[in-house]
């Protein structure tokens, strides 16, 4: 259980890690067979790649040989049934065949799922999983036989490569929000509400924790500029770029930037410079595609005259590889959040802080709390100031335009939304200062950044903070009471990643279930 004491003054007690020590210890449900770094792969995993088709798909093959072409994924099924509905193939021998997609790791989880008896699953025109552990070639529904697809020989990255990459909160869970058997169970807890607030700090804890874990092994071979710079870049390809924008970073690195672009020019040109270094390496350019030969409108021209030249004069001293740039998604993506636009934002940041550097600033704001008198207004101006870094970017040519053919904007638009910003000062900022902080032993440091992390308000709500909220909490009214900042939403999408997610972990094993059952015997 949790004791009766204050943790509540740092994040040097990780007592979420604590409790997981002391109530799971026992062996995972399964065998590690069917894994990634010791980890079992979870279906959630898999409905992701299947979702934006990771896959090599220009030579499926089903289990049982027949040549087949994805023509349509389908659509996410946020209600009970298969997991993809809608979806097209077109099948060696049968021709074009429209029906429902059900997504597994392992073959045999058909069975043990009990879908033979559930009549939601005899549209099921396609069984895809990871690995085939039954090795059955065809699957049977009512007499007909259903084609089966192994993804595992048919990724497009590795595995490995591919669980790192794709952020499982993106996308949608399709589990119905039940009430789990926790949200019954603390109704039975006198100043419960006061309990799942203390324990949800305590996983939100955790959650930073985990990602500083993974900043200071990158940054082992990294400066903490370039380590930021590329968690920013992460960040700003959302989704669908996350990986283009990765790899953007670490070819075009901030000592490729310092080495290409003058120091002794002003932030304007500096902007529009880095704009053409980045645009040419990721392939964007107007040259490099095709689809935007047609610009007519006079501001783009210019821009683009512009843009073009500036990649001419420097492309020679450039090293690295160039990008295809049909690899970049606009498909999906609000205009404001196109790679061009995201580019735009990252060179306007560089360019007005290239003296000092990203990092740098980031951490002169947290020091200048210090003169301020009043503590908690002094945490809530580090976090405005933090996140102004990031608001008040805006261009001459992007704040107007979303793509290089597209129609000029009548009003200027910032390069990063309110809402972007304050995902990096939580998924970002914080874990990289903490990492910092804690190589330089810098106590006072990391105590700005836990009251900044503690005090700042909550995001928008995703999916899955949804999908938790109702499963432990229930009634609406207990989300403003209880997940009421964004530390406790952390800890929503931490157990939600250590228990919720799997369907092999069993709710009797979950860490919140074990806790409050340690109060309530």
């Amino acid at each position: 259980m949790i004791e009766n004491k204050d943790y509540s003054d740092s994040f040097c007690v990780p007592r979420y890690r604590e409790l997981v020590r002391r109530y799971c210890s026992v062996k995972e449900v399964g065998s590690l067979k069917y894994s990634v770094k010791g980890k079992k792969v979870k279906e959630q995993l898999v409905n992701c790649i299947w979702s934006e088709q990771l896959i090599k798909k220009d030579n499926l093959f089903t289990t049982d040989g027949l040549r087949v072409e994805i023509i349509s994924s389908g659509i996410w099924n946020l209600e009970a049934g298969p997991d993809f509905k809608d979806a097209e193939i077109l099948l060696e021998g049968k021709g074009t065949v429209k029906g429902d997609v059900e997504i597994h790791v392992c073959s045999g989880d058909w069975a043990r799922h009990g879908h033979s008896q559930q009549k939601e699953y005899d549209n099921v025109c396609l069984h895809v999983f990871m690995w085939n552990d039954r090795k059955e070639e065809y699957l049977s529904i009512n007499n007909r036989l259903v084609p089966q697809l192994e993804l595992y020989d048919y990724l497009e990255y590795e595995l490995d490569k591919l669980a790192d990459m794709i952020d499982i909160e993106d996308y949608p869970h399709t589990g119905s929000a039940n009430a789990g058997p926790c949200r019954k169970r603390l109704n039975a807890i006198l100043h419960g509400d006061n309990w799942i607030g203390q324990f949800l700090d305590f996983a939100g804890d955790e959650r930073i924790l985990a990602k500083t874990d993974r900043i200071v092994t990158q940054q082992k071979s990294k400066t903490y500029e370039q380590v930021l710079y590329e968690a920013i870049m992460e960040s700003l390809g959302y989704k669908n770029n996350k990986e283009q924008f990765l790899r953007l970073a670490a070819l075009v690195t901030i000592n490729e930037i310092k080495r290409l672009i003058p120091s002794d020019v002003s932030v304007d040109e500096k902007s529009r410079r880095i704009q053409a270094l980045l645009l040419g390496v990721s392939g964007l350019l107007p040259s490099q595609r095709s689809k935007y030969t047609s610009v007519k409108d006079e501001h783009t021209l210019e821009y683009i005259t512009d843009i073009e030249q500036i990649w001419s004069n420097i492309r020679n001293d450039i090293n690295c590889e160039k990008m295809d740039g049909e690899s970049w998604k606009f498909k999906y993506s609000r205009p404001g959040n196109y790679p061009t636009r995201r580019i735009a934002a990252i060179s306007r940041l560089l360019a007005e802080n290239s003296e000092t550097g990203i990092f740098r600033v980031i951490v002169n704001t947290f020091e200048k709390a210090d003169t301020i008198g009043n503590e908690v207004a002094g945490i809530k101006t580090v976090i405005k100031d933090t996140e102004s870094v990031f608001l008040e970017l805006y261009d001459d040519h992007w704040s107007y335009y979303s793509t290089f053919g597209g129609i000029r904007l009548k009003k200027k638009q910032r390069l990063v939304g309110r809402e972007r910003a304050a995902v990096i000062f939580i998924n970002i900022t914080i874990p990289v200062l903490l990492a910092y902080a804690r190589k330089k032993n810098d106590s006072a440091l990391e105590e700005k950044l836990f009251k900044a992390y503690k005090q700042h308000a909550k995001l928008s709500p995703n999916n899955i903070t949804k999908f938790m909220n109702y499963r432990i909490l229930g009634k609406n009214y207990k989300e403003v009471s209880i997940v009421n900042s964004a530390r406790r939403q952390q800890g929503l999408l931490q157990i939600f990643k250590d228990f919720c997610e799997s369907d092999d972990i069993a709710c009797e094993r979950c860490v919140l279930m074990q806790s409050i059952n340690s109060i309530i015997s």
